[in-house]
């Protein structure tokens, strides 16, 4: 059996992001690790980053990091990730997007990390793909196609915009003040466990708000691709910038509608205010993750997940990094006879799922 090109890891991240991404350029590895989860989920991280082979020196290497944005299920153990000397971590760049002159009060996730990145003390590269500057795109472009580098990945940039950008810095320190503090539920509908009961047509049809919250709309979002895969990793990036970015992007590589990726790593945990019907009109996928144990905001919402089933093409495989009570229901029998997808859950108890693609050659 071919040996994977690329494969990517939503790693347990309690109710937040953590993924790992491996491309296989020639013999050696390429690593990408997106967001860390909040910071109770810091040892399960640190477990997985300790089993990465050291090389002779007994370094462990991480091509690219990518903090996506400041929510606390999302930075919540960067200051662990770059403090920790234990595993002998080494970065080849770090994407996080602050003000260029933060405040200096208010000390939390946010600040200390652009404090720690922007340091004498410590020494890490920040934003060198972007010249020391922000991640974003331009007023000219809703997408940047990064320069590939001898057989590495192409990453090209969606989310953010230098207009949502602009809206984070704005309410910046009001942001950092909400970091590590207690969250409460959102309202929302009563949660359905009957699976088979539920008219998911109705479901994805139903009109939701969509999602307008600054520290979300300034997510680090981008296509990658490598030997012929290609994921989208969206963060929590809102679906007002990740539609017109796509059709672009689908418009100047002269690519029909709606684009086809291998992975679809679903913005904000499956929520129904950014996994809307206008998105999966211009981009579906083989495989969508959705990365969340409910927790909190009781994510993945039932309209989200409905519209992943009922508008994101033929064939596809649902993956949920946790399976609970608000999960399991997606893997009705005959919900999945009704509408031809295919539910995948964590083998392990503590969560965490895996999917390795074979490249060019590989069909889904």
């Amino acid at each position: 059996m071919p040996s994977p090109v690329v494969t990517i890891e939503a790693l347990p991240a309690g109710y937040g992001d953590s993924v790992l991404v491996t491309c296989m350029v020639g013999t050696k590895p390429w690593r990408l690790l997106i967001d860390t989860g909040p910071d109770e989920c810091w040892p399960s991280l640190k477990s997985r980053l300790a089993q990465i082979p050291p090389d002779r020196t007994g370094k462990r290497h991480i091509d690219l990091a990518v903090i996506s944005h400041i929510d606390h299920d999302h930075i919540g153990g960067a200051h662990l990730l770059f403090d920790d000397t234990s595993l002998g971590l080494t970065f080849g760049d770090i994407w996080f997007n602050a003000p260029p002159h933060a405040a200096e009060r208010g000390v939390a996730e946010g600040q200390s990390l652009a404090s720690l990145l922007g340091g004498t003390n410590v020494k890490l590269p920040w934003n060198k793909a972007w010249d020391g500057k922000s991640a974003v795109t331009t007023a000219e472009s809703s997408f940047i196609e990064l320069p590939r580098k001898a057989g590495k990945p192409r990453i090209t940039l969606l989310s953010p915009d230098p207009v949502s950008l602009a809206k984070l810095f704005r309410v910046w320190d009001a942001e950092l003040k909400k970091l590590g503090k207690s969250e409460t539920p959102e309202a929302g509908p009563a949660v359905s466990r009957d699976g088979g009961s539920m008219d998911l047509e109705a479901l994805a049809r139903k009109a939701t708000p969509k999602d307008h919250a600054p520290a979300n709309g300034s997510s680090i979002a981008f296509l990658l691709e490598h030997q012929g895969v290609s994921i989208l990793l969206a963060a929590d990036a809102h679906s007002t910038m990740l539609v017109p970015a796509l059709k672009a992007l689908a418009a100047h590589r002269g690519i029909p509608l709606p684009l086809q990726v291998d992975v679809f790593k679903l913005s904000h945990h499956g929520s129904r205010a950014n996994v809307t019907v206008d998105l999966l009109q211009v981009v579906q996928a083989h495989h969508y993750i959705v990365s969340t144990n409910g927790a909190i905001f009781n994510h993945p919402d039932d309209e989200a997940i409905a519209r992943v089933i009922v508008d994101g093409g033929s064939g596809r495989k649902v993956w949920f990094n946790y399976r609970t009570e608000h999960t399991s229901k997606w893997g009705a029998d005959e919900l999945q006879e009704r509408y031809g997808y295919l539910p995948r859950f964590p083998e392990a108890v503590q969560g965490g799922v895996t999917i390795s693609l074979e490249g060019q050659k590989s069909k889904r």
